[in-house]
């Protein structure tokens, strides 16, 4: 079961989740600062100030790197680290910092993928609007240009975001995440500026760096009525699909907004927007973990809500469904949603019980488990022809996971949050073998 030649594997990571050194060399606050200051938002009381430490650990994290055979790393500069105020006076301590990143990885025979923004806005854009106050995309316009002059003569490939679904729903009008509203039209608004943003980083990124590659990272949903519902909320699961996968593929490849959802954002498109968007991008960053099941919501924003899944499945620590035939689903879908464009996965994994054992060792046989059943649906999207190219498992250490602050692990490296101490688990030991083979082992 070998992958396709050429095939490129690395990981992925995120700025807030894993750097810390949230007071060092003038970082500026982001939204996730505030949100977990927030009483009540995050497990815990966690935060990211320490999270993993690699601000000042990061050579440590790329040995691990090299030494599990990875030839990329999809990491996030953190946007308030370059710019503490959002925009105006640059710093350059924060800017150094990448560049000691984007040195040492090429020292260790790895390529740079920076993503400009993983969800740490800075606070001092968010008391500005933030997303939803279209002037962003041109702040962020600026950021970008800032980081492409420093980094760009070494960085093979531009991320220009992550999950933007996420930032938008989730941040904007779910209110699970920073900066925690719950505010519908906000949060079409704020889709439809990560968008323009998007489309302005791109003629950004092509001109300062003509030779680098650029795309972007969408979290692709295979949408599902519960069972005993199929006949009844079919046509929820496809406007589900169309919110979460089509605002922020359908601009890029299609030039426009699925005609499902139009309507809604009808007032905020202006002249010219689409047209932006629309520039085309090199390869598409797919990151997914389970099925999404939806269910009617008759008085909500959407006719839909989310839904737990089926009970017949195995699920990971974050309650997620557990099912690598949907994994070969949502490749399926960009392969015909977007004209089968060249993927990378960007992101895929699970978060499971992970114990340290007696003799030091992380035997995590349920995460290994996982990517099997996951490369394996990967393997057959790449059989029918997805042109699917690359795989970064989510995430190279246990970190700070958002909402759920340090409890719940995705590291294919164990982290004890008290002493910093790196451990490989098990699964880092499986995705060597699988990197070095470029193959799925056998049982």
């Amino acid at each position: 079961m070998r992958f396709p030649e050429g095939f490129v594997w690395g990981v992925s990571t995120s700025s807030y989740q894993i750097e810390g050194g949230a007071p060092d060399d003038g970082r500026g606050r982001s939204i996730w600062d505030t949100y977990c200051a927030t009483p009540g938002k995050v497990a815990n009381g966690d935060t990211g100030e320490v999270a993993c430490d690699h601000y000042h650990r990061y050579a440590e994290d790329l040995d691990l790197m090299r030494d599990l055979g990875a030839k990329v790393y999809r990491f996030s500069v953190m946007w308030p680290r370059v710019f503490p105020e959002g925009g105006g006076a640059i710093n350059t301590k924060g800017l150094d910092f990448y560049d000691r990143i984007v040195d040492g990885l090429l020292e260790r025979g790895l390529r740079a993928w920076p993503c400009l923004y993983h969800w740490d806005l800075p606070q001092a854009l968010q008391d500005r609007g933030g997303w939803a106050n279209r002037d962003i995309a041109s702040w962020f316009a600026e950021y970008t240009a800032v980081v492409a002059r420093r980094l760009g003569d070494r960085v093979e490939n531009w991320v220009t975001f992550n999950e933007p679904s996420v930032s938008a729903w989730v941040g904007y009008e779910e209110g699970r995440h920073a900066p925690g509203l719950t505010d519908p039209r906000a949060a079409v608004r704020a889709a439809h500026h990560l968008n323009l943003a998007h489309g302005r980083a791109v003629a950004v990124l092509r001109d300062l760096t003509p030779k680098a590659g650029v795309g972007t990272v969408v979290p692709i949903h295979k949408a599902r009525p519960l069972p005993q519902f199929k006949e009844r909320d079919g046509h929820l699961a496809a406007l589900f699909e169309d919110k979460w996968n089509g605002v922020f593929l359908d601009p890029i490849y299609r030039g426009r907004y699925p005609d499902s959802v139009a309507e809604r954002f009808a007032e905020h498109v202006r002249d010219g927007d689409l047209e932006e968007i629309h520039r085309p991008i090199d390869f598409l960053g797919v990151n997914h973990y389970f099925p999404s099941y939806v269910k009617a919501c008759p008085n909500g924003a959407w006719p839909f809500m989310h839904a737990d899944p089926p009970l017949y499945f195995r699920r990971t620590e974050m309650n997620w469904a557990i099912d690598g035939h949907a994994f070969y689903e949502v490749l399926k879908i960009v392969q015909e949603r977007c004209g089968n464009p060249p993927v990378y996965v960007t992101e895929n994994g699970g978060a499971f019980l992970d114990l340290v054992g007696a003799d030091g060792r992380v035997d995590d046989q349920d995460r290994i488990a996982y990517y099997r059943e996951y490369l394996a649906g990967l393997q057959r999207a790449i059989s029918e022809g997805a042109d699917v190219r690359g795989f970064m498992p989510w995430s190279l250490l246990d970190n700070f996971e958002w909402a759920h602050g340090y409890g719940k692990r995705f590291g294919l490296v164990h982290v004890d949050y008290r002493t910093q101490k790196r451990t490989p688990k098990a699964s880092f030991d499986f995705m060597k073998e699988v990197i070095a083979a470029n193959a799925l082992p056998g049982l």
